[in-house]
């Protein structure tokens, strides 16, 4: 009896290069479409509804906002880092305010 096995090849959005620029390319790139396609939060109507326009614009399709950010991701790592250490200043500095 023969085995029957999943249809179908993981080779994802890169699939389209063949066998062409190499596995560890190939891999690269779907990650990177991967990413770039995924579903994001809104930065101003919270609604998962964030379309990628060009490189480094995106735009809710929902409330129309336009945000830049990365060219994958609407917030980079580093956008994130920095949110954080404003984010820490500010509640520093709320909680030194005498009332």
């Amino acid at each position: 009896m023969v085995e029957l096995k999943a249809k179908g090849r993981k080779t994802r959005s890169a699939g389209r290069f063949g066998t062409r620029y190499g596995v560890k390319n190939r891999k690269l790139v779907g990650d990177i479409e991967e990413k770039m396609h995924a579903d994001y939060a809104c930065s101003n109507c919270g609604a998962i509804k964030m379309k990628r326009i060009a490189t480094g614009i995106w735009k809710c399709t929902k409330c129309e906002v336009t945000v830049t950010g990365g060219s994958y991701v609407p917030q980079t790592p580093a956008h994130l880092t920095v949110m954080r250490a404003v984010h820490g200043e500010k509640r520093q500095a709320a909680l030194e305010t005498p009332k």
